[in-house]
């Protein structure tokens, strides 16, 4: 396991306690038969507390594990730290099977969107359903502007 070398300088003890955090994750979240290595281990974002808030740490690190069936797997995780009175405290950790959905993950942490587009599934239905109710009101209003003029 190594750190990125453009990563700040944190003490051993931070260092370890994300290390040991990685694997308790990495336990909890897959079901490994074993954890071959974590290959790499990074701080994307570390912000310093203050008087009046609490600071944040969050980590990436990259995984190789075998399975049951002696398969080896990729595993990508987060680690989101909060910190208080200079220690770190984990509130989440998540281990996905990919990068992109690592990357998805931390847009949607930064952004609180799931995509950059309005254009969500759930907004298609939405006008297609507005759509067809228009459209069956108009052929009922049709319908009865139609029978009275001929009765």
């Amino acid at each position: 396991m190594h750190l990125e070398a453009n990563q700040p300088e944190f003490s051993p003890s931070i260092v370890s306690q994300v290390e040991l955090d990685t694997l308790l994750a990495l336990k909890k979240a897959k079901s490994l038969r074993q954890i071959v290595e974590v290959r790499q281990l990074r701080c994307i974002n570390h912000q310093l507390e203050s008087e009046t808030v609490f600071g944040k740490q969050i980590w990436f690190f990259e995984a190789v594990g075998v399975d049951s069936q002696q398969k080896e797997l990729q595993c990508y995780g987060v680690l989101h730290y909060s910190v208080e009175f200079s220690l770190l405290e984990l509130i989440q950790t998540h281990v996905f099977d990919s990068s992109q959905e690592r990357d998805l993950y931390q847009h949607f942490c930064e952004t609180g969107k799931r995509t950059d587009t309005p254009w969500h599934p759930a907004n298609r239905w939405l006008l297609s359903g507005l759509t067809m109710v228009a459209i069956i009101w108009l052929v009922y209003i049709s319908y009865l502007w139609v029978s009275r003029g001929n009765g």
